[in-house]
């Protein structure tokens, strides 16, 4: 079975930690990141997939026999599969079952390990209980962290999952300003929306965000509601799409009727200050305490610090909020290859809500804008 490329990569990655660490094998258990190490991901609600490791062998994976094919065009490594959907006596393979599947496989795969690495965030108890059947007496160390820095850090597979998410996020706002009308839902604008990317895309598309106008942007996010779109409100769309569980997360606002308050404008050219100045920090190096405080100097220098009640961005890729954070006390540093976030916003009693955001890779030459849509209220 072939590798890709950036599973391939990742695998070797998990071998390193695993040898830096004193490990001899990993046991991943979470859904995501059985993903991340194998590009294995099925739409099947109910599946325990699991992926072992032993230094120096080949990676093994263990997963339903109904999902071979789709296993085999991403994976490298061995596959062991169990039966998921066996007409006569089975529907689903509930944890219980596949522990004792996994059972036999950790038997020999594992045997004489002692120190094993596992992603504890997400290790259900059956499997815990599994291994020790099945491999006896060893030590587990949480490799979950490891995991997660990890992946701040994209490959180039990666990258271009984010950008199609991007591209298809774009494609939204130039609908979403033309929805923005008197009379319409905020339902109904995302109820549009999301059946034209639908379209787009040819299947069902993950499309979800903050929907907030009016009075209610003053709450910063929410979904979208059945309040009656008015004019001259301010309409936030905090908009988060999806490519194979890669995320883009961007927000924009505009104003019902196109014809913002001088209150709206004032508020809009301060988030864009903010948003400029933040994403001349973008450079490796910068922690995100750094970039945070940027962003916030300039809400206060225009006398609007009291108004900025939230983060000023973070990393996307398989989650839509992971590392680095921008918040006052993060310490993460900036590195080449990191996908992240600026989200800037003000929310002013009297006037409105205003947020604007984008999504940027970092790299030694500074930020690259990955959305594009135009910020204009």
């Amino acid at each position: 079975m072939p590798w890709t490329k950036g599973t391939q990569a990742r695998i070797m990655q998990l071998e390193s930690l695993l040898r830096s660490r004193g490990l001899e094998a990993a046991v991943i258990s979470g859904k995501k990141e059985v993903y991340y190490f194998t590009g294995f991901w099925t739409t099947r609600l109910i599946l325990p997939t699991y992926l072992f490791l032993r230094v120096g062998r080949e990676p093994v994976l263990l997963t339903g026999s109904t999902e071979k094919d789709i296993a085999s065009k991403t994976f490298g490594g061995s596959l062991v599969l169990f039966e998921n959907y066996k007409l006569e006596e089975r529907m689903i393979a509930y944890p219980d079952y596949v522990a004792g599947e996994a059972e036999k496989l950790v038997r020999e795969y594992l045997s004489g390990a002692k120190r094993m690495g596992v992603d504890a965030w997400n290790l259900p108890h059956t499997l815990h209980h599994a291994l020790r059947r099945g491999v006896g007496d060893f030590e587990l160390t949480d490799i979950s962290q490891d995991i997660l820095i990890m992946r701040a850090v994209k490959h180039d597979d990666e990258l271009e999952l984010i950008k199609r998410s991007c591209e298809l996020v774009d494609k939204a706002y130039n609908m979403a300003k033309k929805l923005v009308t008197p009379g319409r839902t905020e339902v109904e604008v995302y109820g549009e929306i999301h059946k034209e990317l639908s379209r787009i895309v040819g299947t069902f598309q993950y499309f979800a965000g903050d929907f907030v106008s009016g009075e209610r942007a003053l709450d910063i996010g929410g979904p979208p509601t059945s309040r009656v779109l008015r004019e001259g409100d301010p309409f936030i769309f905090d908009l988060w799409v999806t490519t194979m569980e890669y995320w883009s997360d961007t927000c924009r606002t505009y104003v019902v009727g196109g014809r913002p308050s001088e209150g709206l404008k004032k508020l809009h050219s301060i988030v864009l200050r903010a948003l400029e100045r933040g994403m001349e920090m973008l450079r490796p190096g910068e922690t995100g305490a750094q970039i945070y405080s940027t962003i916030r100097g300039v809400f206060k220098e225009a006398g609007y610090g009291d108004y900025f009640p939230h983060h000023a961005g973070h990393g996307i890729g398989l989650d839509g909020q992971e590392p680095p954070f921008f918040i006052p006390g993060s310490t993460e540093v900036l590195k080449p290859g990191m996908v992240v976030t600026l989200e800037p916003g003000l929310y002013v009693p009297g006037i409105g809500g205003v947020r604007v955001e984008n999504n940027f890779l970092v790299t030694e030459d500074g930020p690259k804008v990955l959305t594009f849509a135009p910020t204009d209220l």
